[in-house]
């Protein structure tokens, strides 16, 4: 079996984002480990990061979905000014309510691209931007398997 989680990267706000999907999705977090935490021998791979800031979070979602991420000022500043934000995290609920509440919660302090509503290929669709620049779409229909969902 494969299982696909995303991996989200940070200039300096995990902790933050975590805390704030933790709010949005609920799960736990398995683990947020500090660049301090990182053995001598292999601290040396990451010269720029700072003590404080993280350099692995872990957060279990439900049974089949992870999201992982990290603090990191290389990949950061490397990804400026590239095509590098190409994806969307799409997000399948199980009721109506759900996909709202989700929907309303990531656009807080972040920016509604498509409002959530009926469109000709899904009964709830929405399209956002949360405050820490990850794109999300949100999807419910029930009429519809989540994994053969279009768009």
């Amino acid at each position: 079996m494969i299982t696909l989680n995303p991996y989200l990267v940070f200039k300096d706000n995990c902790e933050e984002a975590f805390s704030f999907y933790k709010t949005v999705f609920g799960g736990e977090i398995l683990y947020m480990g500090r660049y301090k935490d990182v053995p001598p021998e292999t601290r040396q791979f990451f010269p720029l990061s700072p003590d404080d800031k993280i350099m692995h979070a872990t957060l279990q979602i439900n049974a089949e979905t992870v999201l992982m991420g990290n603090d990191s000022a290389e990949t950061y500043e490397l990804a400026k000014g590239a095509f590098i934000n190409n994806f969307f995290l799409y997000i399948s609920t199980g009721d109506e309510a759900e996909a709202y509440r989700i929907f309303n919660e990531l656009s807080t302090e972040g920016t509604i691209t498509m409002p959530i509503a009926r469109t000709f290929w899904s009964t709830h669709y929405g399209m956002v931007t949360d405050k820490f620049g990850t794109q999300w779409k949100i999807t419910f229909d029930p009429g519809k398997n989540s994994t053969t969902a279009k768009a």
